[in-house]
């Protein structure tokens, strides 16, 4: 009966191991046969295989049995998220080895219940005495039963609740990588997979040629070697969500700079919208004394008159066109962008072909000025870098960036269309470009910006790669 009951608790703990395994890999890759349904619980049913076959190939209790049997599941572990998970090495890395470190602590931190069963047992003896010596060979298995379940179920416990901690706190969006960072993920982990190697090697000690328990020989290990788990199974959590909650400071830093740089740049153009305004009025306080002028010159006759008047058209001419910004899209502000973001482009980018005859706003376009300008700045810098990115590959290809606007039903597209080098990949999450910039942080986070200003009119981005063309395309309610 007692054995009946410990195989049956040792299979349940095993389906829930699986259970917390496949939660923990779900949370941060994707499997490669991803189009199969259900393909995430493989990780589940792949280690309660690797579980049953390791039992029954080290299925003695020495020290050097339980050593290579940690060791045997973390290598088929491993070699399991290589072949059935997307992503890079340092990711699989990460699953294999922080898995490992959760289920050792929580098993070391667990063990220590067996004491209680085992003191139980004891003063069970020590009452029973010889009147009741007939039934202590079945209560003493009732108690080891009770002892076993109970380890099982502050293992299991221990270890959903540790991996769920951890699944909750990544905030990555990306799915399947892992940088550099992962050395301080694993430090915590590595040193509890360590101490669980020491603790299994000193395990079983021999003494007068009788192996002997270690718990046996000194019973406040009881005590110490879970408040060691206790401890570094902390470590692994906290210092995981505090590394994540860096990540996301860092992040918010990096999207308070850009905003902050946006604002400036806001500044400026209507800076230099006020002054191109300003010298529109000017010009047009001036038409009168230019017409009373021409009234004169008119009333006069002969051909050296009428060369006068034509020069001086012409600079009235020369004067109004300095004044012209050449882009009208009907509103005042995004000429100023626009515009500003054209002579930019032709300064760094020899021969590009610009154009914005297509882009127009009228008033049905609720968008407020500052929306716009966040719109229409970070779309043309990132448009205007993929040129320069493109003519250092490739200085003859051709570099242009063309905005177009236009009206569908109910909604209003703004289409920022540049020419690139045609290296791109999209997210598979978000939709947005994959950085190839060192400053990963940093980048990419303008058309974060761009979809929080669509989002908030009732639209979103969509970014549209074919061959070397790559098209940003922003829907907004109209």
């Amino acid at each position: 009966m007692a054995e009946w009951v410990m195989g049956l608790t040792g299979v349940l703990l095993c389906l829930l191991e699986g259970y917390c395994i496949q939660s923990f890999f779900g949370r941060f890759a994707v499997p490669k046969l991803c189009r199969i349904r259900n393909a995430g619980w493989a990780a589940g049913i792949a280690w309660i295989v690797i579980r049953a076959f390791s039992e029954g190939l080290f299925s003695d209790t020495d020290s050097a049995s339980l050593i290579l049997e940690l060791l045997f599941t973390f290598c088929i572990l491993f070699v399991f998220c290589v072949c059935w998970y997307q992503g890079n090495v340092l990711l699989k890395i990460f699953l294999a080895v922080q898995f490992i470190a959760l289920r050792e602590l929580s098993f070391w931190m667990g063990y220590s219940l067996l004491y209680i069963g085992n003191e139980m047992i004891e003063v069970l003896v020590y009452k029973a005495g010889t009147g009741a010596a007939e039934y202590l060979p079945m209560a003493a298995g009732i108690l080891s039963c009770f002892g076993v379940a109970l380890v099982g179920a502050a293992r299991c416990v221990l270890l959903f609740v540790s991996t769920r901690k951890i699944a909750g706190s990544y905030c990555g969006k990306q799915k399947g990588r892992m940088g550099k960072e992962v050395v301080f993920y694993l430090l915590p982990s590595v040193a509890g997979v360590l101490v669980s190697v020491l603790v299994r090697l000193l395990l079983i000690t021999v003494t007068d040629g009788t192996p002997v328990l270690l718990y046996e020989k000194y019973p406040v290990l009881y005590l110490i070697i879970p408040m060691i788990a206790l401890v570094l199974l902390g470590a692994v959590v906290f210092s995981f969500r505090i590394y994540q909650d860096m990540v996301v400071l860092q992040e918010e830093r990096a999207e308070k700079i850009v905003l902050e740089n946006q604002t400036t740049q806001m500044q400026s153009s209507i800076v230099e919208m006020e002054h191109l305004y300003d010298g529109i009025r000017s010009v047009k306080h001036d038409m009168k004394n230019h017409m009373a002028v021409l009234q004169n010159l008119l009333r006069k006759k002969g051909a050296d008159e009428d060369e006068e008047i034509r020069q001086y058209f012409e600079g009235m001419y020369q004067s109004v066109e300095q004044l012209d910004s050449r882009v009208h899209t009907g509103n005042a502000v995004s000429d100023a962008v626009v515009g500003s973001k054209f002579r930019y482009a032709v300064k760094k980018v020899k021969g590009i072909r610009l154009d914005a005859s297509k882009f127009m706003l009228t008033d049905a376009v609720t968008i407020k000025a500052y929306d716009m300008g966040v719109i229409l700045n970070n779309g043309l810098d990132n448009a205007i870098e993929a040129c320069i990115r493109m003519r250092e590959k490739q200085p003859d290809a051709e570099a242009y960036i063309i905005i177009r606007s236009f009206r569908a039903k109910n909604m209003y597209f703004i289409e920022i269309e540049n020419s690139f080098d045609g290296s791109a990949l999209l997210r598979k999450d978000s939709g947005l470009p994959i950085s190839t910039k060192k400053d990963k942080e940093v980048h990419g986070i303008g058309l974060k910006n761009i979809r929080k200003c669509a989002v908030k009119y009732g639209g979103d981005l969509d970014c549209i790669v074919k061959g070397n063309k790559f098209t940003l395309s922003v829907m907004v309610k109209s």
